[in-house]
């Protein structure tokens, strides 16, 4: 989509991916703010639509129906996202803490990051169950009970039960025997021993709606033999029972807590204003009661004047207002009030396709009703799913650039001298000796290259493709520090190629600070430190380093070397290319970019190591030129050929639904000039796998030549350091032309 051409001065960050930051960023994506820097943090990339819940663990619908997927709305909307847990902030200094993120600055900020049943006030409860929420700790277990309960003996008897008897608690447990139930009976085996409670306390279940919702559900309850307790009062949890106040047992195999939900502890910590549950205060805008700067929605969010239940159905419609007043404080308007509704339709479901509608005091049922709340649902999640691109701008209309005069070119677009400064200081001393660099900052740096050593010296910059800086910070500087390793090298320095956009100085420091601690996190662990480089401002960011090595002659590898019967090992899977290529349309799942970058953020280090000392005849990195690229780099002027396995590829999840939509990276097409050295592509030119060997790689792995009787020991060794899906894929022929042919 179009970038927004006026630098940014202010940062709005939102907290959490709750679903009124959900149906408020979507509205902002039609209409962003010009000059402001727009930051997501969530610690999931694709988020669950807690009304399809359910659903989706009786089997109804798939993951990705009832997630609503950030990281590729946010690659859309042009807003950054960052997949993080938040674990503190700051709002004197206004600071977001992140688990494995630099600080993030904010001017403004927007908290919705929901709640969670607490399990700290009654002794057992954290050790021994698992709670409705957070959904993706609830997913796993669930898919872990379905797997005890298929695998076990239909003779010994399971309980399974909840702790609460809200609507959440009810949905989940029904949902749950249908599916059991189901997967039993289609294998034809029995279901009698299988039993199912709901615990409520002192009040009956479905607090909160109507007398004919609570009968309905009673009666449901019955026909589906989940005994109900009432008016039983946890007191303590041990394994395999709950015991109750009045020292009264109930045995249960199976416990997930389902009661009142409370908020986190770190925004009581920074200083907000909190209810007794941990959730942040608000006034009738939404806004922090005793932190104008911060607003908070969702179930994290208490308004003073109009409390109401902790619901979906409220926090979908504190949405457009959220917007409205983060709009109007971006630019110093007057916020407008915003009143809830007293009465909702509320749509409970039963496990099986039927549900049970009610609005004050209303009340009908049906399979009928499921089919209408299944209607609303997918229409919500549409929403998110079915995106298209932004319209142009009206046609005539000139992009308005603020002060177009006032940034400069050539030296004048440096990075200030004192932002510089700043960040430079919170960088890790170096842990080499270095004769002059940014412990003695000069003209240039100075390095002393040991008697006997090479010096190995490589460069690589490209294009920012994830907006998640202290990430690419940690990509780029893998991507960079591949040649060495690919030649056997031991990094000993780097220094730095940034360019980043215009913006305030604020933005512009953020922004350097997390590049440039994600790429010495990398260095770090590699021994090695940044020693210099050059930064500068420019329309887009991009970032690059000039790595510097040292080698011993004998130990040094390079591309040639192969020989006969060498085994063709890689360390890393393939895909990025059109992963990414993909993620920029829109078109990738949120999962498979959060997967490639973890692939992307492995350094190659240990495994150069590992090559190095099993006498790799030739290695490469896997970059730019795709697979096939670079062998034929390796076989060109050697005489021989070589034969890849193409089942035997690891490949990124994702890529090949990707290659199959036509999604490729814009080097793809060059890339497919070395189909030539392939002798046999026909035979397999309607196997998209073939695709792969032309898919360009970012922070790839290496591709190396290991004897045959070396290469089983190898690939042991590799997997044991982290290299999971490290495989041979192919072997070296005594064959002439450099020719590949697939099997």
């Amino acid at each position: 989509m179009q970038q927004d051409p006026t630098p940014a001065s202010k940062h709005l960050i939102f907290l959490g991916g709750g679903h009124a930051h959900a149906i408020a960023l979507l509205m902002m994506a039609m209409n962003k703010p010009s000059g402001v820097r727009i930051t997501l943090i969530s610690n999931q990339v694709q988020t669950p639509y807690s009304g399809m819940l359910p659903g989706l663990i009786a089997g109804h619908y798939s993951f990705d129906q009832v997630h609503i997927d950030l990281g590729r709305f946010c690659r859309y909307a042009g807003i950054d996202f960052i997949e993080d847990s938040v674990i503190g902030i700051d709002p004197v200094n206004r600071t977001v803490q992140c688990l494995n993120h630099p600080d993030f600055s904010y001017d403004l900020l927007s908290i919705d990051t929901g709640s969670t049943p607490d399990l700290t006030t009654i002794p057992g409860a954290t050790e021994f169950t698992t709670g409705v929420k957070p959904v993706k700790p609830l997913l796993d277990y669930w898919e872990s009970l379905q797997d005890r309960v298929m695998q076990g003996d239909d003779l010994q008897d399971i309980h399974i039960g909840t702790v609460g008897g809200g609507a959440s608690a009810v949905e989940v447990m029904l949902a749950m025997q249908y599916k059991l139930h189901k997967m039993l009976s289609k294998e034809q085996r029995r279901t009698s021993h299988l039993h199912f409670h709901i615990i409520c306390g002192p009040q009956q279940i479905l607090t909160g709606h109507n007398t004919r919702v609570k009968n309905r559900y009673l009666r449901v309850l019955k026909q589906r033999n989940i005994q109900l307790h009432t008016n039983f009062r946890v007191a303590q949890v041990k394994q395999g029972r709950v015991i109750g106040e009045s020292g009264d047992v109930i045995e249960l195999d199976e416990i997930i807590w389902a009661t009142s939900a409370t908020g986190a502890q770190w925004p009581a910590r920074a200083g907000l204003e909190c209810s007794e549950n941990g959730c942040i205060r608000v006034n009738d805008y939404l806004q922090s009661r005793s932190h104008p700067e911060i607003f908070a929605a969702g179930d994290i969010a208490d308004m003073v004047n109009y409390p109401r239940p902790k619901a979906g159905v409220f926090a979908v419609r504190q949405g457009a207002p959220l917007l409205r007043n983060l709009q109007a404080a971006l630019v110093g308007k007057t916020l407008t009030r915003f009143k809830p509704q007293k009465q909702f339709l509320s749509l409970i479901s039963t496990g099986d396709r039927y549900a049970v509608a009610s609005r004050g005091p209303f009340s009908f049922a049906g399979a009928w009703v499921w089919r209408w709340k299944d209607s609303i649902d997918q229409k919500f999640m549409r929403r998110f799913s079915d995106l298209t691109q932004l319209p142009d701008q009206v046609p005539g209309t000139q992009l308005k650039i603020e002060n177009p005069d006032m940034r400069c070119g050539g030296c004048g677009a440096k990075v200030g001298h004192s932002i510089l400064n700043r960040v430079l200081k919170q960088l890790p001393p170096p842990p080499n000796e270095i004769e002059i660099g940014l412990n003695r900052p000069d003209d240039a740096a100075v390095i002393e290259v040991p008697q006997g050593k090479l010096l190995v010296q490589s460069v690589d910059s490209f294009r920012q493709l994830v907006n998640d800086d202290f990430l690419f910070g940690q990509i780029a500087a893998n991507h960079a520090l591949g040649d060495i390793f690919a030649m056997g090298a031991i990094p000993h320095s780097a220094q730095a190629i940034v360019s980043l956009p215009h913006a305030s100085d604020e933005i512009i420091e953020q922004r350097l600070r997390h590049l440039l601690l994600g790429a010495s996190k990398v260095f770090t662990e590699c021994a090695i430190s940044l020693i210099g480089g050059h930064t500068s401002e420019g329309s887009e960011l991009t970032l690059g380093f000039t790595i510097n090595g040292l080698a011993d002659r004998q130990q040094l590898l390079t591309k040639q070397g192969l020989q006969p019967g060498d085994r063709l090992i890689i360390t890393k899977p393939l895909g990025t290319g059109t992963l990414f290529a993909s993620d920029m349309r829109s078109q990738a799942q949120g999962r498979w970019i959060s997967q490639a970058l973890q692939h992307m953020l492995q350094s190659n280090y240990q495994a150069s190591r590992i090559l190095t000392e099993a006498g790799a005849h030739a290695c490469t990195d896997i970059t730019g030129f795709g697979l096939l690229g670079h062998l034929h780099e390796m076989l060109d002027g050697s005489g021989l050929g070589a034969r890849l396995w193409l089942e035997k590829l690891p490949v990124m999840e994702g890529a090949l639904p990707c290659l199959r939509a036509g999604l490729f990276s814009s080097l793809h097409p060059q890339n497919r000039k070395f189909e030539h050295t392939i002798d046999n592509l026909d035979e397999f030119s309607s196997d998209s796998v073939t695709e792969l060997l032309f898919d360009p790689q970012t922070a790839g792995g290496l591709l190396a030549a290991v004897s045959s009787d070396q290469a089983d020991a190898v690939i042991a060794e590799l997997q044991a350091a982290g290299y999971t899906t490290a495989c041979a894929i192919g072997s070296v022929r005594q064959e002439s032309n450099d020719a590949v042919s697939l099997m």
